[in-house]
């Protein structure tokens, strides 16, 4: 057997060939823990479940200090999709810093993002709104608590359509990743999410602050409110791109900082209703801007068919940011 003396240069060349072997396996990790929290949180929701709303008893997090961030399980399941989003967000740029982008992590990518973005909210959904004893209740409530479960699957349904619409239209080129077409998955279970962890909070604060009818009523309210999360998602209606935006985008410098300073200023003072505030005015944006612009380019038509014969139509500028936005609109879902 002949043994082969490698030299210096030959001997860097395979330590740096190893090193990026080592690193090519960190996008596929951080999927992997996007599928974690996923799989928690709906975990989560089973203790939820069991315990029967004994949770908000005892120390869910056996530490007296978490148990204000982290009072219920369903707090907990509510965070760690939050730390979903979080894997979901570096391991597309992990393995665009590593040169290792392949068909094998777009699809691994979207299919942990079903189970975080897509079952994983509806099974919060799902608890909350559960009514408890179902042999007790009336023929409308029963009515009603099937419909919560069929509100939810269209959730999960939308959620796969989404990213299954986003693997065919998905543009490689990160200059082009300014907007979206439909609300992206990870956006619609951040809005669950921020409703869930408000719900929470006033289960806590109920005898100090909120009132008694308050957290019935977001129990009500979420599985509708999930359903239409799920129709955005396969809808049309544009949505900014919030990380690219600010931090590609030609936005004045005082408008990002003005808008930090009133999100710090609303998290110090109360973070879980500013966290729901925020995170459903953004899924709801696209709609509401839709109606904006259908609604002013409608009045300059009419502005421009009564103008006399003769006269210049006065036509508004269109906002240069705006259009810069949306030009390059990648169908990109989280």
């Amino acid at each position: 057997m002949r043994i082969v003396k490698l030299g210096p240069e030959q001997k860097r060349a395979r330590r740096r060939e190893r090193a990026l072997r080592t690193v090519a396996v960190l996008p596929s990790l951080a999927t992997l823990g996007n599928l974690i929290c996923g799989v928690g949180a709906i975990y989560m929701c089973l203790l939820s479940i069991h315990a029967a709303g004994g949770d908000r008893e005892i120390l869910a997090m056996g530490s007296e200090k978490l148990e204000r961030v982290f009072p219920t399980f369903l707090s907990i399941g509510a965070y760690l999709i939050v730390l979903s989003m979080f894997f979901d967000g570096i391991d597309g740029r992990l393995a665009r810093f590593t040169r290792k982008t392949s068909e094998f992590g777009a699809q691994l990518d979207s299919l942990a993002d079903v189970v975080s973005f897509g079952v994983a909210p509806a099974m919060l959904v799902i608890t909350i709104a559960h009514p408890g004893q179902i042999s007790q209740l009336s023929r409308l409530q029963l009515i009603y608590w099937r419909a919560e479960w069929v509100m939810a699957a269209v959730f999960v349904c939308c959620a796969a359509l989404r990213l299954a619409r986003f693997n065919v239209e998905n543009v490689q080129d990160e200059s082009a990743h300014m907007g979206f077409r439909g609300l992206p998955s990870p956006g619609a279970a951040g809005a669950i999410v921020g409703l869930v962890i408000f719900h929470q909070d006033t289960l806590r604060d109920l005898r100090e602050f909120a009132p008694l009818w308050a957290p019935q009523v977001l129990a009500l309210l979420m599985p509708p409110f999930a359903m239409l999360l799920g129709l955005l998602m396969v809808s049309r209606f544009r949505y900014p791109h919030i990380v690219n935006a600010v931090l590609r985008g030609r936005r004045p410098f005082r408008q990002v900082v003005a808008l930090l300073i009133v999100l710090l200023i609303g998290f110090v003072v109360q973070p879980q209703f500013t966290l729901a505030l925020t995170t459903a005015a953004y899924a709801l944006s696209g709609p509401i801007a839709g109606a904006w612009r259908r609604f002013t380019t409608d009045a300059t038509t009419a502005a421009t068919q009564t103008a006399p014969p003769g006269a210049d139509a006065v036509v508004p500028a269109e906002d240069d940011d705006s259009r810069d936005e949306f030009e390059d609109t990648a169908r990109h879902a989280g």
